[in-house]
Order: structure tokens, then sequence, then C-alpha cells
């Protein structure tokens, strides 16, 4: 299993903007394409952060959903609107060890 952590910081007072976008259009696009184990937003620190953890099978299946979203009727208009409210995207890929819980 293979884990992707992306951070989105965004603009100053947007990050319920970008919740709002996500969960009234960008949800069911991602849906069928990533699979998310978590979101966070940050409570302390930079608190303009929305942080995702998704999950794949592989890296080679990461860029295939990848792919497949990216064709998706109506994404890129989706995602044109949120990063309107991004200042930064961060993405980490990550493997579980072996004292991990998720594997």
């Amino acid at each position: 299993m293979l884990y992707e952590l992306r951070t989105y910081t965004c603009k100053p007072g947007t990050v319920q903007t970008v919740l709002s976008l996500w969960k009234n259009e960008g949800e069911a696009m991602l849906e069928p394409y990533f699979k998310m184990v978590g979101q966070w937003t940050c409570e302390a620190g930079d608190v303009n952060r929305i942080v995702t953890l998704w999950a794949f099978d592989s890296f080679e299946h990461r860029r295939e959903m990848r792919k497949q979203l990216l064709v998706h009727p109506g994404f890129a208009e989706y995602l044109s609107r949120c990063r309107e409210c991004y200042l930064s995207q961060e993405s980490e890929i990550l493997t579980a060890t072996c004292l991990s819980p998720l594997q």
C-alpha cells in the first residue's frame, strides 16, 4: 500500500470555501479514483492548511487514477476554483513501516 499525504496551504479565510467546494463538487468526482484515509485542518501553527491522506495500491495505481481523474468531466473547472484559494500545495509519498497499523 502506498499513501500520499497532501497539504494545501490556503489563503487566509478560504479554508471553509475549499472544504465546501470539496464537499459539494469534488467529493463525488474524487471518490471513484482516490481512497481518502482521512482529512484534517490545522488548529495550531499554520491554521490555513488542509491535510489529506490518500491510499493507493501502488505508485502505478496512483498514476493511473490521477490520469483518469484529470479527464473526468467538470474536474478541471472544479480544480481551477479550488486553486484560486491555494497559496501552495505539497505532496509526500509515504510507505508504511512494520510498526504502522496502516499497511
